[in-house]
C-alpha cells in the first residue's frame, strides 16, 4: 500500500510540473505570437478606418469648395465604400515619406500617383493602369517629329522624374540632348512650354492631356518608352489587404468603374480642337465677367456651383444673350418660350431674367430626381434640361429593364442613345429622342466646368504642386 501511494504521489507531482510547464509555455506563446500588422486587413476592419497616404495634387487628392477630389481619391474612396469603412486621407510630400508612414503603421495604403522606378511584388499591388510618357511641345513646333529630333534640344523634367533613365538611354544611343532637372511640378513645366519659355517637357501622357485643357497652346507630340505601371503600395506583411485591393482593381476593370473614373478626369479632350479651346479661354476673359455676378447670385440661391452653371450657359449659348436655336430656344440659358413664360420671364433676352429662370428651372429638375445621390442627381438634372424630363424618365425605365441603376448617370449614358432606335422608343412613353445629344451635352459641360474650377484653384492659390 505504501508503494501505491508513493507511485500516486510521484504521478501527481509529475502532472503538476507538466501542467505548470504547459502554462508557462502557453503564456510565452501568447506573448511572443506575431501580432496582426497595424496596417493589415484585420486592423483596418477592426478600426473601421482605412488610412491612405498620398500627395496633395490635381491627380491624387485636393480640395475644391472644401470637398475632396482627384482621380486617385475617387478610386480609393470607391474601394473604401465597397468595404463599408471610413476613408482617412493623409498627405506626404514624397515617396520616402509615404513609405515611412507605411512602415510605422500610420497608413495602410500609399498612393504615389506616378510610375515607380522599380516594382517590389512584396509591397506593390497589381498595376491598375499603364501610361506612357509624352513629349510636350508648343503647338507651333513643327520640327519635332521623331525621337531623333531630340538631338541638341534642351529637355526640362521634374527633379527625380522616373523618365530620367529613359532619357539617359537615348543619350547612350547617340541622341545628344541636354537634360535639365527642375524643382518644378509637371503642370508648371507644361505651362512654361505653352508660354514658350522652354522647348519641351516629358510627363505621363494622361497628365499632359489634362493640362492641355488649361493650356491649349501646348500638347503631347510623341510618346516615349513603354507604358509604365501605376500601383498602390502596402506594408510587406499586409497580404490580405493587398489581395482585397487586387480583387477590387480586377472588378473595377470588368464592370467599367475604372474606365468611368478615368474618362471623368482625363477623357473627352477629343471633343474639342485647338480653336474651340482657345475660343473658350478667350471668352472667359471677354464675356464671362459681364454675367459672373448673376451666375454667382442665383446659383448660390439654389445650391449649385456657379462655375457649373456658367459652363452650362456657355454650352447653351456661348454666353450670348441674343442666341437663338433652331428649336427657338433663346438667351444665355436657351429657354423655350413656354418654359420662360411658366417661370415668369417677361424679356427672354434680358440676361438677369434668363439666367435666374434657367437656374430655377434646373433646380426644379434637380428636385424631381431626388432619389439619386450627388453628383449623379445634378448630372441627371442637366441631361433633362437638354432632352426633357419625359425622355429622361424613359431612359431611366430602360435602365431598369437592363438591370442597371437608374440613379447613376453613367448608366443613363448607355440607355439614352437607345431611344434613337425604333425597337426601344416604340415602347417608350415619350417616344423617339435624340438621346445621344444629352450625353455629348454633359461631356462638354463637364470639360468646361473642369477648366473653370482649375482657373479658380489657380486664382486662390489652392492648387497644390505635383
Amino acid at each position: 500500500m505504501h508503494g501505491f501511494f508513493l507511485v500516486l504521489r510521484c504521478a501527481l507531482e509529475f502532472l503538476t510540473i507538466f501542467f505548470l510547464c504547459f502554462c508557462l509555455r502557453f503564456a510565452y506563446y501568447l506573448h511572443t505570437e506575431p501580432q496582426v500588422p497595424e496596417n493589415g486587413l484585420e486592423q483596418v476592419l477592426h478600426s473601421g478606418v482605412l488610412s491612405v497616404v498620398t500627395r496633395n495634387a490635381l491627380h491624387t487628392h485636393y480640395l475644391y469648395n472644401d470637398a475632396p477630389m482627384g482621380f486617385e481619391y475617387e478610386l480609393v474612396k470607391t474601394f473604401a465604400d465597397q468595404m463599408n469603412i471610413e476613408l482617412e486621407i493623409l498627405i506626404a510630400e514624397d515617396l520616402p515619406a509615404m513609405e515611412a508612414m507605411l512602415a510605422d503603421g500610420r497608413a495602410a495604403i500609399a498612393i504615389p500617383g506616378s510610375p515607380l522606378p522599380v516594382q517590389n511584388s512584396t509591397r506593390a499591388t497589381h498595376p491598375y493602369m499603364h501610361m506612357r510618357y509624352a513629349c510636350v511641345v508648343h503647338r507651333s513646333n513643327t520640327l519635332f517629329r521623331a525621337l531623333r529630333d531630340l538631338g541638341d534640344m534642351r529637355v526640362h523634367i521634374p527633379a527625380e522624374s522616373r523618365v530620367f533613365p529613359l532619357l539617359q538611354d537615348l543619350q547612350d544611343d547617340g541622341i545628344s540632348m541636354e537634360i535639365v532637372e527642375e524643382a518644378q511640378c509637371n503642370e508648371t513645366l507644361f505651362q512654361r512650354v505653352s508660354l514658350r519659355e522652354i522647348d519641351m517637357t516629358i510627363i505621363p501622357d494622361h497628365m499632359a492631356r489634362r493640362y492641355q485643357r488649361y493650356y491649349p497652346q501646348a500638347g503631347p507630340a510623341l510618346s516615349l518608352g513603354k507604358p509604365a505601371p501605376f500601383v498602390w503600395l502596402l506594408a510587406p506583411e499586409a497580404h490580405k489587404l493587398r489581395y482585397q485591393v487586387n480583387r477590387f482593381f480586377e472588378k473595377a476593370r470588368e464592370d467599367g468603374t475604372l474606365e468611368t473614373l478615368y474618362n471623368r478626369h482625363y477623357g473627352d479632350l477629343d471633343l474639342f480642337d485647338y480653336v474651340d479651346l482657345m475660343r473658350f479661354h478667350k471668352r472667359l476673359e471677354t464675356r464671362l465677367p459681364r454675367y459672373q455676378a448673376l451666375f454667382e447670385q442665383h446659383a448660390a440661391a439654389h445650391g449649385f456651383d456657379w462655375r457649373l452653371i456658367a459652363a452650362q450657359a456657355y454650352q447653351e449659348s456661348h454666353l450670348n444673350p441674343w442666341a437663338r436655336s433652331h428649336a427657338d430656344a433663346r438667351g444665355i440659358m436657351q429657354l423655350m418660350g413656354r418654359t420662360a413664360r411658366s417661370l415668369g420671364v417677361t424679356n427672354i433676352h434680358d440676361p438677369a431674367q434668363n439666367i435666374e429662370a434657367g437656374i430655377r428651372y434646373l433646380k426644379r429638375l434637380h428636385d424631381l430626381f431626388d432619389q439619386a445621390e450627388e453628383p449623379h442627381r445634378t448630372l441627371i438634372a442637366l441631361g433633362a434640361y437638354n432632352v426633357g424630363q419625359g425622355h429622361m424618365l424613359d431612359a431611366r425605365n430602360l435602365a431598369r429593364r437592363f438591370n442597371l441603376d437608374p440613379d447613376r448617370w453613367y448608366n443613363l449614358e448607355k440607355t439614352l442613345p437607345l431611344l434613337e432606335q425604333k425597337k426601344y422608343y416604340k415602347d417608350a412613353i415619350y417616344g423617339y429622342s435624340r438621346g445621344s445629344e444629352p450625353v455629348l451635352y454633359l461631356r462638354k459641360i463637364l470639360l468646361y466646368y473642369d477648366i473653370l474650377r482649375h482657373k479658380s484653384l489657380q486664382e486662390s492659390r489652392n492648387l497644390p504642386p505635383e
